[in-house]
């Protein structure tokens, strides 16, 4: 119990199966390179077509469109399977899905797992080099994957051994970028040391790409004024990168050399405007961008924007009146002609109440403990001196009345962590004071006109009240507790945007993860821009947010959120 009460002092200031046999596969894809065999390595140009879902939000143009339809009611139809993580940590990569329907799993621990299409552990790698806050990617028979301390590496798919690992800088930041692998180029986003940058929260400023081969270095691009949060980049297939920075502006490179071909986005932008979302590509040609046009806490000023692909001008631009943190899912959805946009728009969730407890308390409040140490100690020396003791013994006794008023305090917040979770993290308990809440914040999943950015529909959610997301208060002290035990590899909370990107079905269903723990499935069939009824909203709940979007494959949608492993519904 010692070395627990003492992870929990040591960490929370800082934290701002049995083998089943397999079924036969789906006849493989046109130009796919099997799972494992890498002699096709480099054989088509892109990765689009080669695995079911092969990156974050599936295809290279990160559109999170499938040609496949899957179960849209999940409550009243059961998962066919579960893969319950062992270990209570952090998940915010989306599955990976390879042209057998095998799944592959990256944990922010340090592990990736493949599992079967039945959901039985193929093999699993640990990470030599720290924790992997990316999603990674799969190209020619490799997956692809970055880590912390600024390592990229490899992974054979068939065998999970590792291929080869390259240190590309000192470190890179823990935010949830995505792997790019296109054209036999390997992209991330990380770190690099510039002369006066001094930053309290640090992230990625540099993009590097490797050769897929071998990791052999090609390129360094280096942002200048502006930073890179959730790296996502998109292509079209075409040799070229799109990517979006965190304040609004987008950039189009050449993926063999690093060239820049165009630089677009918001023009008046500036470096405090803050968006955790990212840039698409449509099969249309347009590039769509999210982003907050305004410091992140200056208001509801969350913007949709769109461009030519061929020379970065601007296209259209809409309000969309909260703030925009997802990049957008982009196809034709249930009940509307032509492409659709679809996301979801809110403010994100906070930390964990016993966080806010202990940053404040140690940090904002720390002249409560000196005052008591202060009152405590001339009361003590005053006694001493009339029993004429000097003030160095009354000192000594001094000791253990700060460390009881501490430990008294660490009491009283363990009771309110524990209370909150009881109360499911609503803050009205508290006396209607926001010490140590956020105010509700409206939430609502829309869908806009792809052409022009006008809406088609909308579906509103009551205001998030909750102090953090579902999973981080209640998951909090054993994820410390294991970080403790395992080094500090991990985080101990997920942190989630407020939604998961959405993805598309093939029947026109968009599928969005939120931070309550709910996992939607909504689709307007009637086309009456007017989401009701069971059968065009049906939801799911997880008791844990999403960071990680949904991965969908012929009859299979994949589902992980922050804890708890992978869901997995397959078509009847």
């Amino acid at each position: 119990m010692s070395s627990a009460l003492l992870a929990l002092l040591l960490v929370l200031p800082w934290a701002a199966v049995a083998l089943e046999p397999a079924a036969a596969p789906p006849e493989p894809l046109d130009g796919t390179c099997p799972a494992g065999d890498r002699s096709c390595a480099g054989a088509s140009a892109t990765a689009t077509g080669k695995y079911y879902w092969a990156n974050q939000k599936g295809d290279l143009n990160r559109t999170g469109l499938s040609a496949h339809a899957v179960p849209f009611d999940l409550r009243r139809q059961a998962p066919a399977w579960r893969w319950t993580d062992p270990e209570p940590g952090v998940i915010r990569a989306t599955p990976l899905i390879d042209d057998r329907l095998n799944l592959y799993m990256s944990t922010i621990n340090g592990r990736v797992i493949k599992l079967s299409p039945e959901g039985s552990v193929l093999w699993t790698y640990r990470s030599k080099y720290g924790v992997q806050p990316s999603v990674p990617a799969l190209m020619d028979g490799l997956l692809f994957g970055n880590t912390e301390k600024g390592w990229i590496y490899a992974l054979d798919m068939e065998t999970g051994e590792e291929v080869w690992a390259v240190q590309a800088s000192n470190g890179t930041a823990s935010d949830t970028a995505s792997m790019f692998a296109a054209s036999g180029v390997v992209v991330a986003a990380t770190m690099m040391p510039v002369e006066g940058r001094q930053e309290a929260f640090q992230t990625n400023n540099a993009l590097v790409a490797l050769s897929s081969r071998d990791g052999a270095h090609k390129w360094t691009h280096l942002m200048t004024g502006y930073n890179i949060y959730n790296f996502q980049g998109a292509s079209p297939g075409d040799g070229t990168m799109v990517f979006m920075d965190s304040s609004g502006g987008v950039y189009r490179l050449n993926l063999e050399t690093g060239a820049m071909l165009w630089e677009s986005g918001i023009a008046d932008r500036q470096a405090s405007f803050f968006t955790t979302a990212a840039a698409v590509v449509g099969p249309n040609d347009v590039v769509y961008c999210v982003s907050n046009y305004g410091k992140h806490h200056d208001g509801d000023n969350g913007i949709v924007h769109a461009y030519n692909l061929s020379d970065g001008q601007p296209l259209w631009r809409t309000n969309v009146t909260l703030h925009a943190m997802q990049a957008v899912a982009i196809g034709r959805l249930a009940g509307s002609e032509g492409l659709s946009v679809v996301f979801g728009i809110g403010t994100n969730p906070g930390y964990p109440m016993l966080f806010r407890m202990i940053y404040r308390g140690f940090y904002a409040f720390p002249g409560i403990f000196w005052l008591l140490a202060l009152t405590s100690g001339c009361f003590c020396c005053r006694r001493w001196r009339r029993r004429g003791s000097s003030c160095i013994v009354s000192g000594c006794s001094l000791i253990p009345m700060i460390v009881l008023v501490f430990l008294c305090y660490l009491a009283f917040m363990l009771s309110l962590h524990f209370l909150n979770i009881q109360l499911k993290n609503q803050p009205g308990w508290q006396f209607g004071l926001q010490l140590f809440a956020v105010p509700p914040s409206p939430q609502r999943i829309v869908a806009l006109d792809a052409a022009t950015g006008a809406e088609r529909w909308r579906h509103e959610l009551p205001a998030f009240a909750a102090t953090t997301c579902a999973g981080d208060e209640e998951e909090l002290l054993p994820r410390l507790f294991w970080l403790h035990r395992n080094e500090g590899l991990g985080h101990p909370i997920c942190l989630p945007d407020s939604f998961s990107q959405a993805v598309i079905g093939g029947d026109g269903t968009a599928y969005v993860g939120y931070q309550d723990g709910r996992l939607f499935a909504l689709r307007d069939g009637d086309g009456d821009g007017e989401l009701r009824g069971d059968g065009e909203v049906s939801d799911f709940q997880f008791e844990h947010g999403f960071q990680a979007s949904q991965a969908i494959a012929p009859g299979m949608l994949a589902v992980v959120p922050c804890g708890g492993g992978v869901w997995v519904w397959k078509s009847a």
